[in-house]
């Protein structure tokens, strides 16, 4: 049995968080709040497999054809994994090693070939308007903290928060209590009409960072809005995505908020990954270029510049 520990802000954020990843025969084995927040234990049942070892090539065969087919890495691992801990004979392992060079070495190749100056941006956080999107529980709060930190300390801006984030409980409030140690000015923008009773305090300051709610496809009005504001040219529009999603959620996020004009991404919770592989799988599939990786959740500490862990990655790896 697989089980994690979910820390959340309510609990309907943790029911959708444990369905999306853990699936839908997930066991809720506890739920403890602690400090306004709640702590879920959640499970699921192992799958085991009934087909039997001598089937397991052609298994294999059926689930990885295409050559070109980066999300199969995924299930290639796990596949792999659960070879390792089973007792597959010599012949079959052999035989499955041939079929991963044969088919996958061009996969491999590919992301080997990537030029790592073209996914990284250098000049992030340049415009007025900076928009951070990003789906529920994609550390898109903690980050805009660390941007903020970034604009006001580094480069001595005058910023200002806003946050759209009104539409479940304590959805702004970590992000308002940064703004206040930070000594930031903190505006909540509930319709189009308090855009337009803010402009003239917005027109006092060099930057405005927006915090956008993550479950924006069920919310129609803040849909149209975002579409409105991030098509403005003094907008920056930027997309978190967290690394610890398995890489057709990624797939999925990415494909849905690319309809608001994104300009780069930042990658969240490296601390959490046990291998870099969604990393590679990000810079191989999409254009988007990468601006900031953060690494933890102390503000303003765990937040880097993405060319420090991306040369870095690639260095090693030959490039």
């Amino acid at each position: 049995m697989k089980m994690k520990k979910y820390t959340v802000e309510n609990l309907q954020q943790g029911w959708m968080l444990i369905r999306e990843e853990m699936g839908e025969n997930a066991i809720i084995l506890s739920v403890k709040e602690v400090n306004g927040q709640f702590e879920i234990l959640a499970a699921s049942p192992d799958r085991k497999s009934t087909k039997k070892k001598n089937k397991l090539f052609e298994v294999f065969k059926n689930k990885f054809s295409k050559d070109d087919d980066i999300k199969g890495i995924e299930q290639l691992i796990n596949f792999l994994l659960k070879l390792k801990e089973s007792s597959v004979p010599a012949n079959i392992l052999s035989e499955l090693q041939d079929e991963i060079i044969r088919n996958y070495l061009p996969v491999i190749e590919k992301i080997n070939s990537v030029d790592i100056l073209t996914k990284i941006e250098t000049q992030p956080l340049k415009r007025k308007f900076i928009n951070v999107l990003g789906n529920i529980s994609s550390g898109k709060s903690t980050t805009i903290a660390k941007l903020a930190a970034i604009l006001k300390f580094n480069r001595e801006k005058k910023i200002a928060v806003a946050s759209f984030d009104f539409y479940k409980i304590g959805g702004s409030e970590s992000l308002k209590k940064f703004a206040e140690i930070m000594q930031i000015p903190f505006f909540m923008i509930k319709d189009e009409k308090d855009l337009i009773m803010y402009k003239d305090s917005f027109d006092e300051f060099e930057h405005i960072l927006f915090d956008t709610p993550g479950n924006i496809k069920d919310l129609s009005d803040v849909e149209k809005l975002l579409s409105f504001i991030t098509a403005s040219p003094e907008a920056e529009n930027i997309l978190t995505v967290p690394l610890t999603k398995k890489e057709t959620l990624i797939d999925r996020d990415i494909s849905y908020f690319s309809k608001f004009n994104i300009h780069h991404m930042i990658l969240t919770k490296l601390d959490e990954l046990e291998n870099r592989m969604p990393i590679y799988f990000i810079l191989s599939k999409y254009e988007y270029r990468i601006s900031y990786i953060t690494n933890g959740l102390n503000v303003p500490k765990d937040i880097v510049e993405a060319h420090q862990i991306l040369n870095g990655m690639f260095e090693v790896s030959g490039k």
